[in-house]
């Protein structure tokens, strides 16, 4: 008979749970590559560098930079522990898709990529109703400056209806997938268009995140797909950041050009690569500062119901329309935190700061609480993912943006994912009832 202490894993096997997979995938890794250099740029830069560089004040107390860390750590601890209690078990799972029937991939494919067209086809007849012309599309791009542009405002997007481009991030994933078990060129022609039309809306809408939000997935795809071969493919895949890094950089700096540096240089001096590194670093000191302010003037004032963490909820197709959350407390979001932004900061620096949001929303408690249970539960996942398990092969690397956006972003909560998640996760259940079904058959 086997003895219980037998059954104990060794606390060595415990610990090499965290080499196994990809170490910037998983959630710790993942934020570790953008939230402590971040946090402490945000510390570091004083008042008057923030009102010389991006035209607000510091409100952004040392205190609550403390806090925001605290909740780094406890997300960062709670992703780690699922893979710390499986001790290391799984680490030579088989790719999540070989079990799956790749006429069903496809299938899913052909749907996803009708309906992402479908969204953007609707977005183009809905920015040209409203006045857009191929001759505005023309001068921005030979003019390289998008900063005053007006397509962004001709093309804002219709709540369930044009927001079936967002469906394109499933279809990336789905398609990705399907990759990696061969080459097949329909699938792949598809993928193209997918990506070019992100990178229309990322250039001539300056929605950046349009092209992240498919690039970051099917980066993890490949890389977590590389490391399963194990080898010099896993060492290459374990020292990846330190080209994706800079190559991330590089990319921020090619939209930066049209999206604010033609502009600025016509007032200021300075280098266009100085000026990247400024901008990129404003990106998320402002964030942080953000965040301060809406704690500072948006908590506290009266009993007000959980949104950003809960946006893709408040801001649902019919939900919307009702208002819902406006008749509820009084408050009209994001109407508020534009004020707030308007009276205390500088609209055109507009993140909310994802780690922030958690504190608006419920409190020092209760966000300290969120990010340890959010941590976690993206620490299964991403289990499971290392594990082989298709359906969390399916849904963590959508939940990658936004591990590497959460400086900025609370991305999983907002609406412009919920579509994804939705797809990818009926795939999965659908996935599961087939295989169920063929099994009992």
């Amino acid at each position: 008979m086997t003895t219980g202490a037998a059954q104990r894993t060794p606390p060595q096997s415990r610990w090499s749970a965290l080499s196994t997979g990809v170490w910037w995938l998983s959630p710790a890794g993942a934020a570790s590559l953008t939230v402590p250099v971040t946090l402490l740029i945000a510390w570091q830069l004083d008042d008057s560098y923030f009102r010389q560089s991006w035209g607000t004040a510091k409100s952004l107390t040392h205190e609550t930079l403390l806090l925001f860390g605290a909740g780094a750590l406890l997300f960062a601890i709670g992703g780690m522990l699922p893979l710390l209690l499986s001790g290391g078990l799984g680490r030579h799972a088989a790719s999540p898709a070989a079990a799956v029937d790749t006429g069903f991939l496809h299938r899913c494919c052909a749907v996803l990529y009708r309906l992402t067209v479908t969204g953007y086809v609707v977005l183009a007849a809905v920015g040209f109703s409203r006045g857009a012309r191929p001759a505005d599309l023309i001068d921005a791009l030979t003019s390289q400056d998008t900063f005053d542009s007006t397509l962004r405002t001709q093309f804002t997007p219709i709540a369930g209806i044009t927001t079936l481009t967002q469906l394109g991030i499933a279809y990336v994933v789905v398609a990705v997938t399907l990759l990696t078990r061969g080459p097949d060129r329909y699938v792949a022609q598809r993928l193209v268009v997918v990506f070019v039309l992100a990178l229309m809306r990322a250039f001539f809408l300056t929605e950046r995140l349009a092209i992240l939000e498919l690039a970051i997935p099917a980066v993890g795809i490949l890389a977590m797909h590389a490391a399963r071969g194990g080898g010099l493919r896993r060492r290459l895949t374990s020292a990846a950041p330190f080209i994706l890094v800079p190559g991330a950089i590089a990319v921020f700096g090619v939209f930066e050009y049209s999206r604010s540096w033609v502009f600025y240089s016509q007032t200021r001096g300075g280098s266009f690569f100085q000026f990247v590194i400024d901008r990129l670093a404003g990106y998320y000191a402002t964030a942080y500062n953000n965040g301060q302010i809406a704690l500072t003037y948006g908590l506290g004032k009266d009993v007000r119901l959980p949104y950003g963490s809960i946006e893709a909820f408040w801001t649902a197709p019919g939900i919307s329309q009702l208002d819902l959350y406006g008749r509820l407390t009084g408050h009209y979001e994001p109407d508020d935190y534009s004020y707030l932004l308007q009276q205390y900061g500088n609209p055109e620096f507009n993140s909310p700061g994802g780690l922030s949001v958690p504190f608006v929303d419920y409190g020092t408690a209760g966000g300290l609480v969120f990010f340890l249970l959010v941590g976690m539960a993206l620490g299964i996942v991403y289990l499971r993912w290392r594990d082989g398990e298709f359906w969390a092969s399916l849904i963590y690397p959508v939940a990658l943006t936004g591990l590497l956006e959460l400086p900025r972003y609370l991305y999983w909560g907002q609406g412009r994912v919920l579509p994804a998640f939705v797809a990818l996760v009926v795939i999965a259940w659908l996935t599961r009832r087939s295989t169920t079904t063929t099994g009992a058959t």
